[in-house]
């Protein structure tokens, strides 16, 4: 049980946050009592904290009563991504692949919740892209979801790829890889070739090649997704552009590990 501390500090901002950090270790939306539960807490005094949350955006009451995180506790977390250091060391690589592809290219780091997009960086030409800053990617049908499926562990994928899948399924939509054997048949392929790519899948006329970067855990520490029209960036793995997708990522794993 959560004790209210009376040596120093503020108590109700302690607890506060005791509230809002088991909405972010919460893998999903929660009712008032699953909360209370997890916090061992009387709901009654939960829910003015809740309330608090609410007010300030940290949290959000959907339709069904279950709370999630507000759009401040996004924000607050990919402030802290976008600062972490291997990203920002990365940058001058970064910048130096856009302008060898001048393709739009997108800086993800895995969350709970999926992948989240931490740096957008515009290409010169026009591509029509509905993905932002702060926007989590499906795993199934984009190239940086597919990327990180591809490379995570098992045990924290199947899951969301299972919860992707019914979501499917619900809205009557066919999708590939369609079930678990056929992903770990694409897991192979990509793996095997380093990157992971969509053609239209996601965005009609936009193909997408993803890449990851590790750290020296051997884990992925960030993605690198390029983004362009078919034309511009063809779904070809012998073409310069994604030649250069690829050094890139292998040079950004070498500077990260030596560091």
């Amino acid at each position: 049980m959560i004790e209210e501390k009376t040596q120093g500090g503020v108590q109700s901002l302690e607890v506060g946050l005791c509230v809002l950090d088991a909405l972010i270790a919460g893998r999903s939306p929660m009712m008032l009592k699953e909360l209370a539960e997890k916090l061992s807490m009387h709901p009654a005094k939960v829910h003015r904290y809740v309330v608090s949350l609410v007010r300030m955006n940290y949290a959000r009451q959907l339709d069904d009563g279950r709370y999630a995180l507000g759009d401040q506790a996004w924000r607050l977390g990919l402030s802290f991504i976008q600062r972490t250091d291997a990203i920002q060391a990365a940058q001058p690589m970064i910048y130096d692949l856009h302008r060898q592809l001048d393709c739009g290219l997108q800086i993800s780091k895995w969350t709970s919740q999926g992948p989240l997009i931490v740096q957008w960086i515009e290409p010169n030409q026009p591509v029509s892209v509905i993905t932002r800053v702060g926007s989590i990617m499906p795993l199934l049908n984009s190239a940086t979801g597919r990327a990180y499926s591809a490379f995570m562990p098992e045990n924290v994928i199947k899951p969301l790829l299972e919860q992707e899948w019914q979501e499917k399924n619900n809205q009557g939509l066919n999708v590939h890889p369609a079930n678990w054997e056929e992903f770990q048949k694409m897991k192979s392929v990509i793996v095997g070739q380093g990157i992971a790519t969509v053609s239209g899948d996601l965005l009609a006329g936009v193909n997408a090649a993803c890449v990851p970067v590790f750290n020296i855990h051997g884990e992925v520490e960030f993605c690198i997704a390029a983004l362009g029209s078919e034309a511009h960036l063809p779904i070809d793995l012998t073409h310069q552009w994604m030649l250069a997708l690829k050094d890139t990522a292998s040079a950004l794993t070498q500077f990260i590990t030596q560091r």
